[in-house]
Formats: structure tokens, C-alpha cells, sequence
């Protein structure tokens, strides 16, 4: 399997990127100035197929292999995908791939997924400002059961994004920062549930995040 790689030289997409590698490093408190990620920009659905391995869903417009991040050029963006494109949401696309990166830097989890699913994806999303663009739900009742990326489902991105906004602006970055750390030697859901209650002093549980 071949795939024509070329360099991209956009000013405007390249003064983003920066911009977000900055935000994110004083948020982790990490420094990859040096070790930036690369971006590929991807033409259309039938080479993230190809890159991925599988059928894609037309909502999947990005992901990480290690440090490397891949989105749908934004070219192709509407016609490759079920989405909108738009310049901010294009923005946070990119800063949202490249929170998980980060994350795996911090977690020191390389080569693997992140478990659990609604800790990595909502992390992404609150951290690229995407809460912004969903309908808060009147409840958090679902995202808990999202612990593993195996079947994943559009549905983890529904809640995740609130329930981590939820624990940063109650309990501060530094809590959910030492329950990321911890990730590496945390090898089940019911090992997690211990390690969140540890950290947070309370229960995992939807009454928890809803009644607090």
C-alpha cells in the first residue's frame, strides 16, 4: 500500500498549529516546542480507510498514530465527511487531535489506547472548546459506560466533554492532572473507579456529576 506524501506549506494553518502546540503545553505543562507533532493532511475518505485499516464512519475527520496527527484536508472537508467545515471548527478539529497526543506524552501511555474512552475523548473536546458547539444535556447519564475504545461509538462524544469541563471547574486542573498520570498503572474499570474516588474523594457515579 502506497500514499504520495508531500510538504503543505500554509501560513495561516501553520500560525494556528503553533498557537494551539502553546495553549496545551502550559495546560500539561509539558514543552514540545522542539518535538512538535506532525500533521497529515488527508484528501478523502477512501485514504483514511486505507490509513486506518477499516471502513470509516463519514463522522471520523481525525485521530493519532503515536505522535502523529491526521485530519481530512479541510478541502475535502463537507464532501469526505457528514460535517460542516468551518474555519474555528476546523481550529479545534486540529487542537482536539493534538490534546490527545499530549496526552499520551503526560500519561506516558505510548503505543496503546487510552482507557478511559470518556477521559480521552472528553478531555479532547473540552480542551478544544467543542462543548461550545453541543447542546448541554440536562443530565450526564451514558458517558461513564464509554471505558473502553473497542466498537467505538459517536455517542462517547455526546457527554465526555461536560463530564471532564465538570471536574476542571469544580475540582481544578491539578486533580484531573494526577488522575491522567495515574492511567499507566491502572489496568481496569474497577481499578480506575478506585483511583478517581482516591483523587476526587467522591464516587464515579452519574448522581455524583449531576447533584454536585
Amino acid at each position: 500500500m502506497f500514499f504520495t506524501i508531500q510538504s503543505h506549506d500554509e501560513k495561516s494553518l501553520e500560525k494556528i498549529y503553533n498557537r494551539l502546540v502553546r495553549e496545551l503545553n502550559v495546560f500539561f505543562d509539558l514543552n514540545l516546542e522542539k518535538n512538535k507533532p506532525k500533521i497529515f493532511l488527508v484528501k478523502d475518505r477512501k485514504s483514511i480507510n486505507k490509513l486506518i485499516g477499516e471502513k470509516t464512519q463519514d463522522w471520523v475527520v481525525g485521530w493519532v498514530d503515536n505522535s502523529n496527527v491526521f485530519v481530512l484536508d479541510k478541502e475535502n472537508f463537507e464532501r469526505e465527511s457528514c460535517h460542516k467545515y468551518s474555519e474555528k471548527g476546523y481550529s479545534n478539529l486540529i487542537k482536539h487531535e493534538l490534546v490527545h497526543v499530549l496526552t499520551q506524552f503526560f500519561s506516558g501511555i505510548l503505543n496503546m489506547s487510552i482507557k478511559p474512552d470518556w477521559l480521552w475523548e472528553g478531555l479532547a473536546i473540552y480542551l478544544s472548546n467543542q462543548n461550545r458547539n453541543k447542546k448541554k444535556p440536562n443530565q450526564l447519564k451514558e458517558f461513564i459506560k464509554f471505558y473502553s475504545q473497542n466498537n467505538k461509538s459517536s455517542k462517547v462524544y455526546k457527554e465526555s466533554g461536560f463530564a471532564v469541563e465538570f471536574l476542571v471547574k469544580n475540582f481544578g486542573r491539578q486533580k484531573l492532572l494526577n488522575l491522567i498520570k495515574s492511567l499507566k498503572n491502572i489496568n481496569s474499570e474497577k481499578a480506575f473507579a478506585k483511583k478517581f474516588k482516591e483523587i476526587y474523594g467522591f464516587r464515579l457515579s452519574y448522581k455524583n456529576f449531576n447533584n454536585f
